[in-house]
């Protein structure tokens, strides 16, 4: 196994995945900013530890409030999740970030993860 597990290195992952894929999905509604994060499998199989290993994280993060998962759409961040999301990326990462939204909703995103 390559990682660590815990919640900080799930998002740190989710991170990775999304700055690789050059992709930013959101959901913009009245209660705040959410991201698509990445599946459980894909974050598993990244991590290099079995599928179900990652389960119990993600669990404890939706109790916790940082994600919501829906069956066959797929798995988001809340308000908070979009928050730890972004207050963990580097300056770098934020500036590929920047580069694949554009400067407007990079500053939106911005505000939001603060």
């Amino acid at each position: 196994m390559d990682a660590v597990l815990s919640e900080d290195n799930i998002f740190a992952c989710a991170r990775t995945l999304i700055l690789e894929d050059g992709e930013l999905s959101l959901q913009v509604s009245a209660s705040g900013i959410k991201v698509r994060f990445p599946t459980t499998r894909r974050i598993a199989e990244r991590m290099d530890v079995p599928h179900y290993y990652v389960l119990p994280y993600f669990a404890g993060l939706e109790t916790q409030g940082f994600l919501t998962r829906t069956e066959r759409v797929g798995i988001f961040t809340t308000p908070a999740g979009t928050k730890r999301l972004f207050s963990g990326m580097s300056d770098a990462e934020l500036a590929r970030i920047k580069a694949v939204c554009g400067g407007e909703l990079y500053k939106i995103l911005l505000a939001a993860g603060k």
